[in-house]
């Protein structure tokens, strides 16, 4: 049964007021610069941050595209590209009555990308107090390779029934057709979920109760009794497959993939387990969050497309040099194993697996490649200045950082890493190694404002291929910072992170 979903825009959302904090508004932090045009070609696919930069000034590029809000403010938005591992970035500027902008209580976001097309999430401006789902436009970003050409269409906001930002997937259908569909919960049952889908042909949303059909990964991949995470499925991440049902993948990174053929009257649910986890990885199996050490991605490989899903696994490494050198005698050996396990950095391995598409079976899954730490080759007079001294040389230093989120190359052609001295510091990089080589290819520095946890913030889009290369000037696009706002040191700084904390959540409520 399909419901017609509410999509009246009469509610303008949360009127402005002006005895909101202003202290909640995001700092405006102006970003790293890119690199100059390589000869204005686009990418064939980048890393996109997906938390967008903001602009106090009307800014243009060859790819800009302007549309107005639900309570009728201005809103333009242009990409900024660089070729990987870079990240390319989108800017968002909302001009102000009398010069500047805008600025607003949570990040813009791409939540979703599909060959020309961007679906984005905007809170409003000028909504100082942020009341979840109903204080955020979504827009599509329609790419055009001519400068101007690209388009900006806001969405009817699906107050209705909200989704997470996490499990919604937009896809190109036609040359003029774009469906976007969000997997939900019920409170039914493990295995019934609500699809809910908008349709560029219809122009609304609608919500469809979709079940499971033959259900397998709790057979392949039973949830062990150790387990914090107990649903039957839990997305963390959204593959768009495409062909012509429209086929989107849902993706537990703990135990499976739900394949749905969203173009279809009547779509079911079909259940892909993923590869068991490596046996160092079996203790930790459905225990906290997946991304640290997993990934999926659709690669496009010698004109045929695949699945590959990557999973790292640790073990102890070699003690540091200066350690390795220290005289073993002593009187008094306590506590002295304990010390060198502390310093004993844990290397990593990387698996790759593959799964041909059309996807056939879970035992269509085959081991395609491994990737040790030990066995990366480092250009040491090249990459001396890149990595951090915390090694004799920077292949020292590779072991030594603590390297995790995987996320694979849309091309096939490498895997990047997210890696860090310690977990918390706001220093991090992206390590990129070739596949075919085992070779580090390139170490670029993350912006330290924004980086102060140890995760992802930037996904692979192959959108730049539709359009003209445009990149950044210094000092002209400046970039919210969330993480920030919970540094300030100020006497009312931590009332006001409560504050902030508080509106995050709701603008979580989607979840």
């Amino acid at each position: 049964m399909m419901m017609m979903m509410d999509d009246d825009d009469d509610d303008d959302g949360v009127p402005f007021t002006s005895t909101f904090d202003k202290d909640l508004l995001l700092p405006l932090l102006v970003p790293p610069p890119l690199p100059a045009a390589d000869g204005g070609v686009s990418p064939i696919w980048v890393y996109l941050d997906s938390r967008a930069y903001i602009a106090p000034e009307h800014i243009t590029n060859a790819t800009t595209a302007s549309s107005t809000t639900r309570n009728g403010i201005d809103i333009h938005v242009s990409f900024c590209l660089a070729t990987p591992p870079r990240l390319s970035y989108l800017c968002v500027h909302c001009p102000r009555p009398g010069g500047g902008g805008y600025q607003i209580v949570l990040d813009p976001q791409v939540i979703s990308t599909h060959a020309d097309l961007a679906l984005l999430r905007v809170p409003l401006p000028n909504d100082g107090l942020h009341c979840g789902f109903r204080s955020y436009d979504f827009f599509v970003y329609t790419a055009r390779p001519r400068p101007g050409a690209s388009s900006l269409h806001r969405l009817p906001n699906p107050h209705a029934s909200p989704f997470s930002s996490n499990a919604v997937s937009i896809l190109r259908c036609s040359a003029n057709r774009y469906v976007i569909a969000a997997l939900m919960h019920t409170l039914r049952g493990d295995m019934e979920f609500n699809l809910q889908r908008y349709d560029s042909d219809i122009g609304h949303w609608t919500s469809t109760p979709v079940l499971v059909d033959k259900p397998q990964r709790d057979t392949v991949l039973p949830i062990p009794d150790t387990a914090t995470e107990l649903l039957f499925h839990d997305t963390t991440k959204v593959i768009t497959l495409g062909g012509p049902r429209g086929t989107i993948g849902w993706v537990d990174l703990w135990r499976g993939i739900l394949l749905c053929d969203v173009l279809d009257k009547v779509p079911v649910l079909r259940d892909l387990p993923l590869p068991k986890p490596a046996r160092r990885n079996r203790s930790s199996f459905c225990r906290g969050c997946p991304h640290s050490y997993r990934d999926i991605t659709v690669v496009l490989q010698d004109a045929s497309s695949c699945i590959k899903y990557v999973e790292m696994e640790t073990r102890p490494g070699d003690p540091p040099p200066s350690q390795r050198r220290q005289p073993q005698h002593s009187d008094d050996d306590s506590g002295s194993e304990e010390k060198e396990q502390k310093q004993v950095a844990y290397y990593w391995k990387a698996n790759i697996w593959s799964m041909p598409i059309p996807v056939g079976s879970w035992e269509d899954w085959h081991k395609e490649f491994k990737l040790d730490v030990t066995d990366i080759a480092v250009d040491k007079v090249k990459y001396s200045e890149l990595l951090p001294k915390i090694g004799i040389d920077p292949e020292e230093t590779l072991r030594r950082l603590m390297t995790g989120q995987p996320t694979l190359a849309m091309d096939g052609s490498a895997i990047s890493f997210l890696s860090k001295i310690n977990y918390m510091d706001d220093k991090g990089w992206i390590v990129y190694v070739g596949l075919k080589n085992k070779a580090l290819q390139n170490v670029v520095e993350l912006d330290h404002r924004k980086n102060s946890s140890f995760m992802r913030y930037y996904i692979t889009t192959d959108i730049s291929k539709y359009l003209i290369k445009a990149t950044g000037e210094t000092g002209t696009l400046v970039k919210t910072g969330v993480m920030i706002q919970g540094r300030r040191k100020n006497k009312s700084g931590k009332k006001k992170e409560q504050i902030r904390q508080t509106a995050m959540g709701r603008g979580k409520e989607m979840r």
